[in-house]
């Protein structure tokens, strides 16, 4: 690419790859390619085959580039544009590998936006700046850990059995995306900007559980509050474990389950007893 546009005006080598000038010229800043100056090829021959040195590319970045096949030019019009959902979703996309192989530190607009061959506007229009772009990254992974949890349990009716497939299905999670939800969480404007999402979240998923656990009268509200937040916490400690590989899953999975079918078995048995007594 650094010859070809040294050779030939940018115009005449961005028709070969069905670009603009301006277009290719974004592509040359962004691999840290020199490029002439509008004024280049008015200047005498001796003057033009003098050319700066071609620098490494950015750190990161191969130095093959696909740009795309070679095709007609197209105008404006007839050029089909990606919706905002869709590239929201590949910023999101691109955004997981870029911190789940080189951590958040790397993730950066302007790293997005050169990985995508975007503008950083483009990135900034779709998700906001940096700290709104982490925070839109982990609403997406614990929507996605509870919409799969939510279509695991809702296949059986008996209650110890969704209790499992729900402790199972989360440690699974944990082991597959959890390192990236990790990871976010631990950011503090993270943290900050989900705390009341997320305790809302927490309210709603334990309000069945408070409901059955209180509705015979055999049990007060602030027991089964502390029992239903102990068991929660073991489940929240364990996928932890798991997804930072402290511990196989099959050792972890066996200890969580024993631990929480054990506390199920109490409350019922607590359940039970205050029931006969009443």
């Amino acid at each position: 690419m650094f010859d070809q546009i040294w050779q030939e005006p940018m115009g005449k080598v961005a028709e070969t790859y069905g670009l603009t000038g301006n277009g290719l010229a974004k592509i040359c800043d962004r691999l840290n390619i020199p490029r002439p100056s509008r004024t280049h090829w008015t200047r005498g021959q001796d003057a033009r085959e003098r050319r700066p040195a071609l620098p490494p590319p950015p750190i990161g970045l191969s130095e093959a580039v696909a740009i795309g096949e070679r095709q007609a030019r197209q105008s404006p019009g007839m050029r089909k544009r990606m919706d905002s959902e869709s590239r929201r979703d590949q910023i999101l996309d691109a955004s997981a590998s870029i911190a789940l192989e080189e951590g958040l530190s790397a993730l950066t607009v302007r790293r997005i936006a050169r990985d995508l061959g975007i503008s950083e506007t483009q990135v900034n229009n779709c998700v906001g700046g940096r700290n709104d772009l982490l925070s839109a990254l982990a609403r997406r992974e614990i929507a996605r850990q509870e919409s799969r949890r939510r279509n695991r349990v809702g296949r059986n009716s008996d209650r110890h059995t969704r209790i499992v497939l729900s402790t199972i299905g989360y440690l699974h999670e944990a082991q597959q995306r959890g390192p990236l939800l990790q990871m976010l969480l631990r950011n503090p404007e993270v943290k900050a900007s989900l705390r009341e999402e997320r305790r809302a979240q927490v309210e709603t998923g334990r309000a069945p559980i408070l409901r059955h656990l209180t509705g015979t009268g055999a049990m007060s509200m602030e027991s089964a509050r502390a029992t239903t937040a102990a068991l929660t916490g073991v489940s929240l400690k364990a996928g932890g474990i798991v997804a930072s590989r402290r511990a196989p899953l099959a050792m972890v999975e066996q200890l969580c389950l024993t631990v929480m079918m054990a506390g199920v078995v109490s409350d019922e048995e607590l359940m039970a007893a205050g029931s006969g007594q009443s």
